[in-house]
């Protein structure tokens, strides 16, 4: 018999005993045909629920229907325990639920690398140094130090400037109507090298960092354009005010892509070149990334970008440094450049929350802990209350093995449980959001959440409930290969 009968016979257990039922009274019938005695024919055949059992064995996957069998049971045990299941349940659900809401922070802010190509080979370039005996870090450039250094390193690497991201106000018609945006100033190189492409229209290039001033294009978010402006595909060529200029939105860039900080949601990006402080070289108010280049080595790059940062700082520093105390001036020239890895961005949210997120991660991961350890006291306890029980399959031929395989169904389905409630709960809570006309279906959901272990009727039987596979408890008309009623009774007291 094929393997794929055999498991469609694991869930057809009603019509497979059917068919033994049928073909074993076939012979029994047939001997009384050639002239047997009823009573002599069957003590002759021997043992009806042998033969069952072996004829079941071999049309059916023995492993998936001790399986199926065990998890029915389980849940039965769940139903028959309330308080403890949905205490263990409950545990679970909670832990799981706060696991699962510090993992997505966690993951949005410091772990979920940036939508974009080679990511793994993204860096952020800051400066280390002590200034007044106090060690700080800081990553803002000037623009003119940033273009010295691309030259410096452009065989090695491909630096890309971009601002910190902020709110501005901003119009699309008139003065009266004015909102805010997300807007972040960006170098006009970054979207090719990102390997970015547009949704709309077309995105900046380096073109568009040609004159300070003289490039008044904007690119919108994909997101942006679609909660803004409803998708509207005639959205390239429109204009908006912002400050004392007039930007024409030129594209909207594909994807999830939202700039290069985590937790900031970049609305428009507009050339570094409409920056104010594009030309000084004493105003640092960009962040310098970089994608460096395959085969290239970071620690010599990191020192040569470090030589021209100080060649820079001294000939910037050159006849300004009146008055200024020769230590304080050593310190300001020492600083130290840093490479650090940015697939997942940078910013300054991600530096401030790195430590509390960490000690957010541990304290859930604790939680979790003393869940799990209050789900096995309450399975240790219950395990306790059914030795009695345990032990009555032990004394019918259940081997050790078997009984782990029951305890660990039983825990299986408070687990999966635990799961059910939160992600119904979840989806209600989601749907809730969605519509709240559609407030009633939510509470259904959630509802079903608490009611999430199915509920077994007390009258069903779960055949050859763990140890000993029979058709005890299923109705059928009564023929000679009907149990002998002290079999039913230690088969029914085992399944209680």
């Amino acid at each position: 018999m094929s393997l794929w009968r055999k498991i469609r016979n694991v869930f057809q257990g009603e019509q497979l005993n059917d068919e033994i039922d049928e073909e074993l009274q076939s012979h029994l019938d047939e001997a009384v045909v050639h002239g047997r005695d009823a009573g002599e024919a069957r003590r002759a055949f021997g043992s009806p629920l042998r033969h069952r059992e072996a004829s079941r064995d071999a049309r059916l996957a023995t492993w998936l229907d001790s399986f199926r069998s065990d998890t029915i049971f389980g849940l039965r045990q769940l139903r028959k325990n309330k308080i403890t299941s949905i205490a263990a349940i409950l545990s679970l659900a909670l832990a799981v639920g706060s696991c699962m809401a510090a993992f997505r922070l966690i993951d949005a802010v410091l772990l979920r690398p940036l939508p974009l190509a080679n990511a793994d080979r993204l860096y952020e370039v800051s400066r280390h140094g002590v200034f007044n005996n106090q060690s700080f870090t800081y990553d803002a450039w000037s623009y003119p130090l940033f273009q010295t250094m691309r030259t410096a390193v452009k065989d090695q690497t491909e630096l890309i400037a971009v601002s910190n991201a902020d709110p501005e106000d901003l119009t699309y018609k008139s003065d009266q109507e004015m909102e805010r945006a997300q807007v972040q100033y960006v170098c006009g190189w970054m979207f090719p090298t990102f390997g970015l492409r547009p949704k709309l229209g077309r995105l900046l290039s380096e073109n568009d960092n040609l004159q300070p001033g003289a490039h008044p294009q904007a690119v919108l978010s994909q997101g942006y354009w679609e909660h803004r402006f409803g998708e509207d595909p005639k959205i390239v060529g429109r204009t908006f005010r912002m400050g004392d200029r007039v930007y024409e939105i030129v594209g909207v860039v594909d994807g999830k892509f939202t700039g290069t900080e985590p937790g900031t949601m970049v609305d428009i990006f507009v050339p570094v070149m409409m920056h104010p402080g594009v030309s000084a070289n004493d105003w640092s108010w960009l962040r310098t990334l970089g994608i460096v280049k395959p085969g290239t080595a970071v620690e010599p790059l990191r020192a040569k970008l470090e030589t021209v940062s100080r060649a820079f700082e001294e000939q910037r520093m050159n006849g300004a440094t009146a008055g200024m105390p020769k230590e304080q001036l050593d310190a300001f020239l020492n600083q130290q450049v840093l490479l650090e890895p940015a697939a997942s961005g940078a910013s300054e949210l991600r530096t401030d929350t790195r430590r509390p997120l960490t000690i957010l991660s541990v304290l859930v991961v604790l939680v979790l802990l003393i869940a799990c350890a209050n789900v096995a006291n309450l399975m240790t306890a219950q395990a306790s209350a059914r030795a009695r029980e345990l032990a009555l399959r032990v004394s019918i031929g259940g081997g050790r093995w078997r009984l782990v395989q029951l305890v660990l169904a039983q825990s299986v389905s408070c687990a999966a449980g635990g799961w059910a409630r939160r992600f119904v709960c979840v989806v209600g809570r989601s749907v809730c959001r969605r519509d709240d006309q559609s407030a009633g279906q939510s509470r259904a959901l959630v509802l079903a959440g608490r009611l999430a272990c199915p509920r077994f009727r007390s009258g069903h039987s779960a055949r050859g409930d763990t140890l000993v596979r029979t058709s005890a408890g299923v109705a059928r008309p009564p023929s000679i290969l009907s149990l002998p009623s002290k079999e039913e009774k230690i088969l029914t007291h085992a399944e209680d």
